[in-house]
């Protein structure tokens, strides 16, 4: 990985600021978490895929991810489609477990008709 990220002061700060490790611990947090809520509540259709903290999931259909989407937004969460279905998650180096645990929290808290006050 170190010949990947070779740039110098760019891969002193990783190395020195262990971001590495903070996005592995994220990124198996997010995975583990996500793929509960899915089986809990029915929001994730199939598993959580991808690598490191660069997840995607699709939802049931579109409808249910354009509401979630509206969802996201209205709770201060940045989570955007790229798909009819599906969710691609890009978050930042720096995203922390604390971060995902938001992002867990409202998942958990989303119901379909939020909208209409229910």
């Amino acid at each position: 990985m170190k010949k990947v990220l070779n740039y110098g002061k760019t891969w002193e700060i990783v190395a020195d600021q262990g971001l590495l490790q903070l996005q592995k611990d994220t990124s198996s947090f997010m995975k583990i978490e996500l793929d509960r809520i899915g089986k809990e509540t029915g929001i994730i259709d199939g598993q959580v895929r991808g690598y490191g903290t660069h997840l995607g999931f699709d939802c049931q259909n579109e409808t249910m991810a354009n509401s979630l989407q509206r969802w996201f937004f209205a709770t201060g969460i940045q989570a955007l489609k790229c798909g009819p279905r599906t969710f691609g998650l890009r978050p930042s180096l720096t995203l922390g477990v604390f971060d995902a645990a938001q992002l867990r929290d409202n998942m958990s808290a989303y119901h379909p008709n939020f909208e209409n006050g229910n």
